[in-house]
């Protein structure tokens, strides 16, 4: 036999025994705990999630799922430790939407979007909310836009620098050419608090964290980031419906397994998580939170998806040229 048929045989039959181990791992999956890892500090609508889910996943699947937070480096610490993991099945990541923007704005990450994972199942999505304080002489986006373009600048609070509540107000700034000048705060909870006292007039906020500022009067919702309205406030029209064609950007919360997780535990995880966060009692649950409980992409959808927010916010970032220091 020659050389190059021996090769190629000896390549196929790897092959084959490689797709063999990986079914076989498939069908004894699970077989010990399953930890899935929340890349941010417990408390936010990331952690809230995974708790919810690894709740939900544990009985279905008939086996112990903890949660490990590993916060750190806004979620790169966590994400960069999953991508590293063995790809069994047994060790997966919650992540929010800066998991498809750090490869953009930073220069130090040490994984790709989508490359260095086998992404599972969109989970939720919640969109920013532009609030003012009610001193503003705005009720609507419009006013709004007529009154900043009077002021010689307009300080707008956001969670921090790079993420997605900056972004909401840089691609506005540069869409509208409004003087909006950026406030960094070390989370929404500072940004808030210093909206509702006045000293900024207004903020961009996730709908989660917002919190009951809104329906209690002491911040006013102008306008939702998201291409379609918020469920939670289905009130507040969106931006592009008030005239700023093409601004859509929108947080969501994504589940993934380390790249080469075998196909089947992938497909075999989006239906459990699907499932799960289609029950009526979740969807309610995360509704009240702030946040809409999707569950409409398989595996192949999700993967596309986070494909496609890749491409959206480094475009995003390339436009408003807004870069992060690590």
């Amino acid at each position: 036999m020659s050389r190059f048929n021996t090769t190629w045989l000896a390549g196929i039959l790897g092959l084959g025994c490689a797709l063999g181990a990986g079914s076989a791992m498939a069908d004894t999956w699970p077989s010990k705990p399953i930890t899935i890892v929340v890349a941010f500090a417990p408390g936010g609508a990331t952690d809230l999630s995974g708790r919810i889910l690894a709740t939900e996943l544990g009985a279905a699947l008939g086996q112990t799922v903890v949660v490990q937070n590993k916060p750190g480096a806004a979620g790169q610490v966590g994400t960069e430790y999953v991508a590293s993991q063995p790809a069994d099945g047994y060790t997966l990541l919650i992540s929010a939407t800066g998991h498809v923007m750090a490869p953009s704005t930073q220069t130090k990450v040490n994984y790709d979007p989508v490359k260095s994972f086998e992404p599972i199942s969109l989970l939720i999505t919640m969109p920013n909310l532009l609030v003012v304080n009610p001193e503003v002489p705005a009720r609507n986006f419009a006013e709004f836009v007529d009154w900043a373009k009077k002021q010689s600048s307009v300080p707008y609070g956001s969670a921090g620098a790079g993420g997605a509540t900056h972004l909401s107000g840089e691609l506005l700034r540069h869409l509208t050419r409004l003087p909006l000048a950026h406030v960094a705060y070390k989370g929404n909870g500072p940004s808030m608090a210093d909206t509702v006292a006045g000293h900024i007039n207004m903020a961009f906020v996730d709908t989660v964290s917002v919190g009951a500022l809104v329906s209690s009067g002491k911040l006013r919702a102008i306008a939702a980031t998201s291409a379609q309205r918020s469920k939670s406030y289905p009130d507040v029209p969106t931006i592009q419906e008030s005239g700023v064609s093409g601004y859509d950007l929108e947080n969501w919360v994504g589940l993934y397994a380390p790249a080469g997780t075998p196909k089947e535990i992938v497909v075999k995880l989006n239906g459990h998580v699907n499932a799960a966060m289609n029950k009526p009692e979740v969807r309610e649950r995360m509704l009240k939170l702030g946040a809409d409980s999707t569950n409409n992409l398989d595996a192949a959808g999700f993967r596309q998806f986070v494909q496609n927010e890749t491409s959206k916010w480094a475009e995003t970032i390339r436009l408003t040229g807004v870069t992060v220091a690590n």
